[in-house]
């Protein structure tokens, strides 16, 4: 019934609007519970260990795809969710999202709440787009105006006061209605001296969805670490907060 709802809702649409994207319905996309909260003006969060499944995902096939794909290969013992309802300041224009999602020296300087120092904390000091993993020369951030590709790949290389200096894959998908991406990172994270996430075992889910006067914003953090109880609490406190700070970021971005 619930798929029958949708499918109705995206027939609706389709006859008022025009072939190149519609906005859906946020409530269609989160539940009537979820979207309650959602227009409230809060982040919502949610974090799993060990058997981990999705519980603020949007019922976007798209998004569900990327998701599946990436926690089938990796098997993650954590998961850290966040999702968020922003009010539009214009009409979806996927080239304005999607500049503010590659602009990756814009992170450098961003601020999030560290759980464990109980402290705002510089969450990257250094961030760059870079030509490729080893040669790692800078890059200006890419520009895409009106047309925009269905997918594309970039490198960044990142200096975390957490992880330290690394490199990170960004795989970006582009359909009408929303602007999906998956960071990666390319090389070993190391937690001061100890290694904490061997590389491609962190996964930073971020979609961007149009729905109606609202885009929808979700995040998913995921990791394969090892079963500490300890570690696992923090590393969940640690990814909640960085996803709010990013997703703070990004709005603050298009509020421009």
């Amino acid at each position: 019934m619930k798929k029958l709802k949708r499918l109705l809702l995206i027939l609706a649409a389709e006859m008022t609007t025009s072939i190149t994207g519609f906005a859906l319905p946020p409530d269609s996309l989160t539940g009537a519970k979820t979207h309650a909260e959602l227009l409230k003006g809060n982040i919502l969060s949610e974090t799993q260990f060990d058997t981990v499944n999705p519980l603020l995902m949007p019922d976007y096939d798209a998004v569900r795809a990327v998701f599946n794909k990436n926690s089938a290969e990796l098997k993650p013992s954590l998961l850290a969710e966040s999702l968020y309802l922003y009010k539009k300041t214009s009409a979806f224009d996927k080239s304005v999202v999607l500049n503010a999602l590659v602009s990756i020296s814009a992170l450098a300087g961003i601020k999030y709440y560290s759980a464990s120092r109980k402290t705002m904390r510089v969450f990257y000091e250094e961030s760059s787009v870079i030509n490729d993993p080893k040669q790692k020369i800078p890059q200006p951030d890419p520009v895409f105006n009106n047309e925009v590709p269905a997918r594309f790949t970039l490198y960044a290389r990142q200096k975390d006061l957490s992880f330290g200096d690394n490199v990170y894959r960004y795989d970006y998908i582009i359909d009408d209605n929303a602007i999906i991406f998956t960071q990666t990172n390319y090389t070993p994270l190391v937690y001061s001296i100890i290694p904490a996430v061997p590389k491609e075992k962190l996964r930073v889910i971020a979609a961007v969805i149009d729905a109606d006067d609202y885009f929808l914003i979700y995040a998913a953090s995921m990791a394969k670490v090892p079963s500490l109880p300890v570690i696992n609490k923090k590393a969940g406190a640690s990814f909640a907060s960085r996803a709010e700070a990013l997703i703070k970021w990004f709005t603050q971005s298009l509020s421009r």
